[in-house]
């Protein structure tokens, strides 16, 4: 290891002093910090190299100093394609290890000022006493207020590894982070990245010619996207009669901001061409019902705004849309582009059609649909 990485390293395992506290930016501005920042811009071919010895001293570190250590090599994996495994893990596990001590800082500040958690105002927290929850309990107090220099290397991994992503779910971290959500609303952003899809493959019915085929969808969180790329990508391979869909127009500025490679610039909208069921819309005489038993909509019979990929109705294991222009409204859903809009850099939404199924498959699985809901 390179004496210049020791050095950085070893100033980073030590305890961070009250001033650095009160004044994180000190830490960024530390001698040997700058030393190392000036030593990858002269060896750019080792810089993977060294965040890598980095992230494995992580745990070692003061949680502070690790949080600012967490970020160098978070800005590393972004010029990188997909995140590296084990770095993303250390990432990931550092902020898993100290979410919790972030917590626990709530507690301590809610006992200091003798009031319910449920009580404590932003004012509270802002106003607290640095050097008294120094010497109380620094690693929670340091936990606390540097996590949210954790939202962007985090983000990075998660949106670019989607092996990551799905460790990440395992842990289970969601209710600590809405939890903190209240006091550092920033943290909010996770979510972008937690509730993207990973590649999942779904099946695609089109009653109204008696075909289905497979999709693949990725790194997208709600049906309105899932849609705008499926009818887009379906435009484009010149499949859209042999699905039954007519009257559509092809936008290209919604499909560059939906596919990523461009962004918004006004009020974009997307709509529906056909109405996207799910298996529980159709009924055993393949019509189709979508109220409840008030004459209410049912949205689990029907793709909606907030539903992943991952999150549409399955049998057997297979995810499953039913495309049908029967039951259209006569105002199409149309949704801005909010919802097609990738939310971060690292995502890489797309839909992807695979194979057409037989016809012999297509009456087997309608049937399975008729008879799912007896």
């Amino acid at each position: 290891m390179e004496s210049i990485v020791k050095e950085y390293i070893e100033y980073a395992k030590k305890k961070a002093n009250i001033e650095e506290v009160i004044n994180k930016k000190l830490i960024s501005q530390n001698d040997s910090f700058l030393k190392l920042k000036e030593y990858i811009k002269d060896n750019e071919e080792k810089e993977l190299e060294i965040c890598r010895e980095i992230s494995k001293e992580f745990n070692n570190m003061d949680i502070l100093k690790s949080y600012y250590a967490a970020n160098f090599v978070g800005h590393a994996i972004f010029h990188t394609e997909i995140a590296d495994e084990e770095m993303g893990k250390n990432i990931i596990s550092l902020f898993s290890k100290n979410i919790e001590q972030a917590c626990q800082f709530i507690d301590n500040v809610s006992q200091l000022y003798n009031v319910d958690e449920d009580e404590l105002t932003d004012e509270d927290i802002a106003n607290v006493n640095i050097e008294v929850m120094y010497k109380t309990d620094y690693k929670s107090l340091e936990a606390f207020i540097g996590i949210d220099m954790m939202i962007a290397p985090l983000m990075t991994v998660l949106c670019s590894n989607q092996d990551l992503r799905k460790y990440f779910i395992s842990l289970d971290l969601m209710d600590h982070i809405e939890y903190l959500e209240t006091y550092i609303q920033s943290l909010s952003y996770i979510h972008v990245s937690a509730e993207a899809c990973c590649k999942t493959k779904i099946l695609v019915l089109a009653p109204k010619t008696q075909r289905g085929f497979f999709i693949e969808a990725s790194d997208m969180s709600n049906a309105y996207y899932l849609i705008t790329l499926l009818e887009s990508e379906l435009y484009k391979k010149e499949l859209l009669k042999r699905y039954g869909i007519d009257n559509y127009e092809f936008d290209e500025n919604v499909y560059n901001i939906a596919s990523g490679t461009s962004y918004a610039k006004e009020m974009t909208e997307s709509q529906a061409h056909m109405q996207y069921y799910t298996i529980y819309a159709m009924q055993k005489d393949g019509s189709y019902k979508i109220e409840d038993e008030n004459g209410d909509l049912d949205l689990n019979t029907m793709l909606y705004g907030d539903m992943s990929p991952e999150e549409i109705p399955d049998i057997d294991g297979m995810h499953i849309i039913i495309m049908d222009s029967d039951g259209m409204w006569k105002k199409p859903i149309k949704w801005n582009m909010s919802y097609f809009s990738k939310p971060h850099q690292k995502l890489k939404p797309y839909v992807k059609i695979l194979d057409e199924i037989s016809d012999e498959e297509y009456n087997n699985w309608i049937e399975k649909i008729k008879n799912y809901n007896i």
